[in-house]
């Protein structure tokens, strides 16, 4: 018997990854912003961040890895979903538009 109620979390295509690190934007106008990658998966990246990011914001996304002999994450992305979680604090999510 196939269960019609199951968790949004269940439904998403793509696993996501907890991570919760620092991440850098680097927006078209040359300006770098940092922010926190709360989760990634294949085809997208959700992040906290103290400036706000706007609906169809482009920025390149970087993320750094933590030590050893991982090459670093760099990542064309495009802001699809913000929410607003108090002052001056923000959570977006992106897709991935183009690894670099």
């Amino acid at each position: 018997m196939r269960t019609t109620a199951r968790r949004y979390e269940e439904k998403r295509r793509y696993i996501r990854m907890q991570v919760d690190a620092p991440a850098r934007l680097t927006l078209d106008d040359g300006a770098s912003v940092a922010v926190t990658c709360i989760d990634l998966s294949s085809h997208g990246v959700q992040f906290e961040t103290h400036e706000a990011p706007f609906d169809g914001m482009e920025a390149e996304f970087l993320l750094e890895p933590g030590g050893g002999p991982v090459t670093p994450l760099m990542a064309r992305i495009k802001v699809c979903r913000i929410t607003e979680l108090g002052a001056n604090t923000y959570r977006a999510g992106a897709t991935i538009e183009m690894l670099c």
